[in-house]
């Protein structure tokens, strides 16, 4: 089943961005490479404004399955391009 986004797909700049914004992290500290335990907003509540983002944004379930898998933010980018919601 092929997901048709509510917007625009999304590019690693404007990703990595809506990520930060969920979880109240600075734009210019979240990169890749940035785990879960390193970042003070990826808590209960930064779970919640992400799920809420993508599902405003392109329709898309986090289901607490996929949202306990993520380890890192590399987790969540591989998400959005396995849902076909970001650029390669």
């Amino acid at each position: 089943m092929t997901i048709e986004p509510k917007t625009q797909l999304l590019t690693l700049p404007q990703a990595l961005k809506m990520i930060a914004d969920a979880l109240n992290e600075p734009v210019d500290a979240v990169h890749p490479e940035r785990t879960r335990e390193s970042m003070v907003g990826w808590d209960s509540m930064g779970v919640l404004m992400l799920t809420a983002e993508l599902d405003d944004r392109f329709g898309v379930e986090l289901a607490a399955d996929d949202s306990r898998k993520m380890q890192s933010v590399n987790d969540i980018l591989e998400f959005l391009r396995a849902k076909k919601l970001m650029q390669d």
